[in-house]
């Protein structure tokens, strides 16, 4: 592979078992902290899609009703918004 050994021919001496070892924490490591942005990503695509209005209709004489509704429709909003995040078409 092009990056390793990381630490140079340092590192070849070690024994293979503890680089395999030491490479297989990291890739953990590396991917646990992808899925923490990824939530967060998540966090704030839920947040800005269950923003509602509200609006006050009149239904009778002197009577009127509260009607909410979603500024973003949830299915299209999570695809833009999964497509920007991750730069992909």
């Amino acid at each position: 592979l092009i990056f390793f050994p990381l630490m140079g021919e340092f590192e070849r001496s070690w024994p293979e078992g503890i680089r395999v070892v030491l490479y297989f924490m990291a890739m953990l490591w590396v991917f646990q902290g992808i899925g923490i942005v990824c939530d967060k990503f998540m966090e704030g695509i839920e947040e800005m899609t269950s923003t509602e209005t509200y609006k006050w209709v009149e239904v009778g004489k002197g009577l009127w009703l509260k009607k909410t509704s979603k500024v973003w429709n949830g299915t299209i909003a999570n695809l833009t918004l999964m497509a920007l995040g991750s730069s992909a078409p």
